[in-house]
């Protein structure tokens, strides 16, 4: 409480979108909390991602807080002592500038009433959802296997995975140094029509001397070797598929500080093709470009359909999508493997095994499947979860303006931070994820058991910090340094005990066993801007400015 300067502040003029009301503002430990008569609004501070101060002044009578939230809500608050306005903008700034992952509101946040389910933290085992793939039936195949068991042969991989039965834990060992981040290949995914698989890796250190490594060649060929299909062949020569993420450039350039991508000369029964994703650095412009246009049409709830298309967030969308469905085409039409990477392998690669992995297998659509999928994929195995969705904020995200100032330099200050954005490491690569699957969502209505609300709720809680399921940047971090699985509640929890508000109506379980064997193919041809998301209705194609001087006139 010492970093709060004031506690409540009476008749805050409160501005979000076109709607306007008077309310006492309220600062606790976590939220912003805002009291109107029959509502409330809280704002908790991981949520908040910039703030901008405008003092009174000559041609602004009263001073005012910008607030720009994650969950893409603004807001505009205007004070009538400009005192105020200083406490309560120091005091949010101390209160999300925070040092560490333990002072977040995971860390104390208790339901009330308790949770009916509080299985969350036990919904995932690797080991057990490996031998639901069917590990367990092709022992002579695959086996578990305790090398990064204390997280020491790579620090961002789970301690449990499943290689290859026929390559040594030692082999493994020496195959990991060919690896960015020792992330060698591991099994992500068996279908089970055809057994053929999906493995999942950062890139080769092949570097500009193109360096090799016997045990990595041995690793996958072991795994492209593998029979496919009821017939137990192996796959047809040259249908297993290297998938790299990135745009071909991308990968050579890598080959400059000492990594690359494969030669496939020198890997057997393979062809590689590149996936034209682009790195997060792209992917945070796009989606800052978006967000500028969700901004200037706060007044109107709908977003102009050129400046969705100048962002590109739809095509980096498309990309994505058209890389999953290459992989669903070698693993279920051509019975064939897939290996998939990008750089590190923690964010494209993620998004490629996770959304190819719900397309064929119809568990991974259901509630509890879904929350298997994302631990599996995107947790255990090493997502940046702290760095790329910013928990831990920074103060040049506060900023201060004089008093003779313009008055309409939110966007500005927007502009000064992404000029800064490759000094540090965030990206909505997770807000993506679900952005692919809420397109699929709209395409098979019928094949999800749960509905819109669970992803924009799973969304809002990848950044409130209030459960500790995405706290840190990798298992090891969860388990050995924060202990969030025994200090802090799981998400899942937290859905699975009001499954029926995130129930879909229009589920049917068996539609899957009637249909394609359960695999869903993407449509890029038919992608949707996600309105419910980024609070705004897409837009026809009269000029805004038009509407905004209509909006004028009427009021």
């Amino acid at each position: 409480m010492d970093l709060i300067k004031v506690t409540k502040v009476e008749r805050v003029r409160l501005l979000r979108g076109n709607a306007r009301s008077i309310a006492t503002l309220h600062l606790t430990t976590h939220h912003l909390i805002f009291v109107q008569p029959g509502e409330e609004l809280w704002v908790c501070f991981p949520m908040i991602h910039c703030v901008e101060l405008q003092p009174a002044s000559n041609t602004i009578p009263h001073a005012s807080l910008s607030i720009r939230c994650r969950n893409f809500v603004f807001l505009t608050l205007f004070f009538e002592q400009e005192s105020d306005l200083r406490d309560v903008f120091l005091s949010i700034q101390k209160l999300t500038c925070i040092n560490s992952v333990e002072q977040l509101y995971a860390f104390v946040y208790q339901p009330r009433p308790p949770f009916t389910y509080d299985q969350g933290w036990q919904i995932y085992d690797a080991a057990r959802e490996f031998r639901r793939q069917g590990v367990d039936a092709l022992e002579s195949r695959w086996r578990i296997t305790e090398v990064n068991r204390d997280y020491e042969l790579c620090a961002t991989y789970p301690h449990v995975l499943a290689v290859p039965a026929k390559i040594s834990d030692r082999v493994i060992q020496y195959a990991a140094k060919f690896r960015s981040k020792k992330r060698f290949p591991v099994l992500s995914y068996i279908h089970r029509t055809n057994l053929a698989t999906m493995t999942r890796s950062s890139q080769p250190m092949v570097g500009l001397k193109q360096n090799r490594s016997i045990q990595d060649e041995k690793l996958i060929e072991s795994i492209f070797s593998m029979p496919t299909t009821a017939a137990a062949t192996p796959p047809a020569r040259n249908s297993n598929m290297i998938v790299d993420a990135r745009p071909t450039t991308n990968a050579v350039v890598n080959m400059a500080v000492g990594a690359g991508t494969e030669s496939v000369e020198n890997y057997k029964n393979c062809r590689k093709e590149y996936m034209d994703i682009a790195n997060i650095h792209v992917m945070r412009e796009s989606l800052a470009r978006l967000v500028d246009a969700v901004q200037e049409a706060n007044m109107t709830d709908t977003i102009n359909k050129q400046q969705l298309a100048r962002s590109q967030w739809l095509k980096h969308i498309a990309h994505i999508l058209d890389g999953c469905s290459s992989i669903i085409r070698t693993i279920h039409d051509d019975n064939a493997h897939a290996l998939v990477h990008c750089s590190d392998g923690w964010d494209r690669t993620a998004q490629l095994t996770s959304i190819s992995a719900l397309c064929l297998d119809p568990y991974y659509r259901t509630l509890e499947g879904f929350a298997v999928l994302v631990e599996k994929e995107w947790v255990s195995f090493g997502h940046k979860f702290r760095d790329r969705c910013g928990h831990l904020s920074h103060e040049r995200y506060f900023v201060s303006l004089s008093a003779n100032a313009a008055a309409n330099t939110f966007s500005s200050m927007h502009n000064r931070f992404l000029k800064s954005s490759h000094e540090h490491e965030t990206s909505p690569v997770f807000q993506q994820f679900l952005d692919c699957v809420y397109q699929l969502w709209t395409q098979f209505p019928r094949r999800f058991e749960f509905n819109e609300d669970f992803l924009l709720k799973l969304h809002y809680h990848v950044y409130s910090c209030q459960f500790g399921s995405f706290l840190g940047n990798s298992e090891r971090e969860r388990n050995q340094v924060f202990k969030s699985p025994t200090r802090t509640h799981s998400v899942w929890s937290y859905f699975l005990s009001r499954r029926c508000s995130f129930t879909n109506p229009l589920y049917d379980a068996e539609a899957d066993q009637s249909q394609t064997d359960g695999v869903l193919k993407p449509d890029t041809s038919y992608l949707k801007y996600w309105a419910s998301l980024f609070w705004r209705h897409e837009l026809k194609d009269v000029d805004l400015s038009e509407r905004m001087s209509q909006l004028s006139v009427e009021t």
